[in-house]
């Protein structure tokens, strides 16, 4: 071999074309020859991140820095690695040590953008990538990095400034377009990213990522048919596409399609087992008609196996003062979870139970910043893993961590396998978490009686009655008079809840009835051929006429959606997820509402809420009661109808509506399964400090 030098020199003349595996097999002739060489360590480690080998390259590297720590391409080759093997923290540690060498190296900055986000820390991310632009203002990657940093901060319009000059800067990116595209819908603006989105598939129709954004986007319109195959065509493009299968499944999910979903989030879960696909499983699974209640134990008891054996170790430390209580939940926004919420916590005592709220909220609104503004404590764990959320729920010291909605929306259930606090308890969900770790689901005995043989992981607390809302001062006025004509029966539940066996009783129900009508409406999503299409076959299958079923679409005022209600003389309630906030509108407006109450929690819902007002007549037992009580109540509407005002007049005065009763009873509970907490920790301490007895 020639010497050292030009041996060296070869191998990064190999590596700088691009030729790594040669560089690395010069590089392994010269350690024969020349096994201390510094520079030898840096090139062996290059090589071996060019290959893909970057635990190789760190330790190589690691070793070269310690022997030259003032090389900064050394350092940075360092983080390079260090990132590629998912240890952010350490990346950001050697490029500050870079900058610290070369303080104006944007390129540098741009490195430890990327960093930082990776960690979650949006807030320095987005001030590395503003450095970066600053020191070379046509840097179009750092740009794209600035928008994306600003977007997680929920600073959309600077966000947008910030895509507009890296679009100038490379028109042609398709990767840009659909980036403008997600802060867009971030901002509400989903007709301009539906633009967006769409822009980016034309610059590149093999962008399976863009076509699922933009699916997502036309959700959001309400253009649920367009959502639904746009993520079928990112699926086409990228079969291993988890995000696209996910939100492939959220799309049949909305149109009821519940076995399609349940299918996607399967395969989305074992392409990603990191997703959070598998709590969708767990929503969709108390959807389902094709389900036996075995089957449905059996997906809650496979999901909690899945997460069985993450909890830290019992923390059963005894501060004194006040019980700090926190709420983890997606749902601290205009919606009726939030509107509960803070009913209750409107009458607790907060210096008693001070709320501390860990927020998974998408898109804050006024209600977010009211709820906010009343906390003891606010954390944002949008961009935190559930072991960090945790760590940080630890790290506040809650002693009552109470996990609301736990499968719908946005929210994270799954932070509770972790053990986050010594007491956690499942509120405002419809059936068993499945979680080891969660000890306390709240309900009531009409929710769960006596006899039910239900599935659950928890010990069921029930309250006297659960509370709704308190009825607002607005309401339309009810209009009791008689209507001419057949009966008119009504659904306003999300459609995601209609089954194929509902529309087979619907379908009956019409059937025996022929002058009567069936109106159905949820915000926009009957405008879906997809649901329309779906939701008539149903009902004629099972003896409807087309003519008898009016689906109304178009958007509307609250009160005027409420108004609607006049129009109805009997509610249909859906199963086996049974209504609850429309049913509770439903009855604030007078109008009786058929259900059936079946083996599961689940389907108690408005069976609740119409026993507590005395009105059992209109919970059946079975479908053949279901059909007999709906065509009963139909055929004495005007009975009904003179009955309107008193109805409302006892959910007003009843449990339903007493805000106040309710916190009391939620701090009393709180009070209690504290202490118990207390006693069972006392015990084990106890017990640890019992002597060993002699053999």
């Amino acid at each position: 071999m020639t010497d050292k030098a030009t041996a060296l020199g070869q191998a990064e003349t190999l590596l700088r074309s691009g030729n790594a595996a040669e560089a690395a097999r010069l590089c392994r002739r010269i350690r024969r020859q020349w096994p201390d060489d510094a520079t030898l360590l840096k090139l062996e480690g290059i090589a071996a991140y060019l290959l893909g080998r970057p635990g190789e390259a760190a330790a190589a590297l690691a070793r070269y820095v310690e022997r030259a720590p003032g090389d900064v391409g050394g350092l940075v080759n360092l983080g390079n690695a260090q990132q590629a093997l998912g240890r952010a923290a350490e990346a950001v540690a050697s490029f500050r040590r870079a900058l610290a060498l070369h303080p104006q190296a944007a390129a540098i900055f741009y490195n430890l953008g990327n960093a930082l986000s990776e960690t979650g820390d949006d807030v320095a991310a987005a001030e590395a990538f503003g450095r970066a632009v600053a020191l070379q203002p046509g840097y179009g990657k750092a740009l794209n990095g600035l928008g994306l940093a600003l977007t997680a901060l929920g600073r959309g319009e600077e966000a947008v400034a910030a895509f507009d000059q890296a679009m100038a800067l490379d028109p042609s990116s398709a990767e840009l377009r659909t980036n403008l595209g997600n802060t867009f819908q971030g901002l509400g603006r989903f007709e301009e990213a539906v633009a967006a989105h769409g822009q980016a598939i034309a610059l590149r129709p093999d962008f399976a990522e863009a076509e699922t954004n933009l699916g997502s986007a036309l959700q959001d319109l309400g253009r649920l048919d367009e959502a639904i195959a746009a993520h079928r065509r990112a699926v086409a493009l990228r079969p291993n596409l988890a995000r696209g299968l996910n939100n492939l499944g959220t799309a049949l999910f909305a149109a009821a399609d519940h076995q399609g979903a349940a299918r996607c989030y399967d395969a989305a879960f074992a392409i990603d087992p990191e997703m959070r696909t598998q709590r969708n499983i767990l929503a969709a699974a108390v959807y389902r008609d094709d389900l036996d209640d075995a089957a449905v134990d059996a997906i809650h008891r496979d999901f909690g196996a899945r997460f069985a054996g993450l909890a830290l170790s019992p923390d059963d430390r005894v501060p004194e003062g006040p019980i700090k209580v926190g709420y983890l939940s997606s749902d601290l926004r205009a919606h009726p979870l939030a509107g509960n919420l803070m009913a209750a916590l409107d009458h607790m005592d907060t210096a008693a139970f001070p709320a501390y709220f860990y927020a998974n909220v998408a898109r804050p609104d006024a209600t977010t910043a009211r709820i906010r503004d009343g906390a003891a404590g606010w954390c944002d764990i949008s961009r935190l893993g559930d072991a960090e959320a945790a760590a940080r729920i630890r790290a506040d010291g809650i002693q009552i961590l109470v996990s609301l909605g736990g499968r719908f929306d946005d929210n994270r259930p799954t932070i509770c396998a972790y053990r986050a606090a010594p007491v956690q308890i499942s509120l405002f969900d419809v059936a068993t978490s499945g979680l080891a770790e969660m000890d306390y689901l709240l309900t009531d005995r009409l929710l769960l009686p006596r006899h039910s043989r239900e599935f659950f992981t928890e010990r069921p607390l029930c309250l006297p009655r659960f509370y709704v809302a308190d009825l607002p001062d607005d309401l339309p006025p009810i209009r009791a008079s008689r209507r001419s004509g057949g009966a008119v029966f009504g659904c306003f539940n999300n459609p995601s809840k209609v089954t194929a066996s509902v529309l087979t009783l619907w379908g009956r129900i019409l059937a025996a009835l022929p002058e009567s009508r069936l109106v159905l409406k949820y915000q926009d999503r009957y405008a879906s051929r997809e649901i329309s299409q779906r939701f008539l076959a149903g009902l004629t299958a099972g003896g409807a006429r087309p003519d008898q079923v009016e689906l109304l679409t178009g958007a509307e005022s609250y009160g005027a959606f409420l108004d609607r209600y006049n129009d109805i003389d009997v509610a249909l309630d859906p199963f086996p997820f049974s209504g609850s906030t429309t049913s509770f509108q439903a009855l604030s407006m007078g109008v009786p509402v058929v259900t059936w109450s079946q083996s599961r929690m689940v389907s108690r819902w408005t069976a609740a809420m119409v026993k507590t007002l005395g009105l059992d007549e209109l919970v059946a037992g079975s479908a053949d009661a279901y059909v007999a009580a709906a065509v009963a109540a139909a055929e004495r509407r005007d009975q009904w109808r003179q009955r309107r005002p008193d109805i409302r007049a006892s959910l007003a005065a009843s449990p339903l509506c007493a805000g106040k009763r309710w916190a009391g009873h939620l701090q009393r509970l709180y009070g209690a399964v504290w202490r118990r907490h207390l006693r069972t920790a006392s015990s084990r301490e106890s017990v640890a400090r019992l002597p060993a007895r002699p053999i």
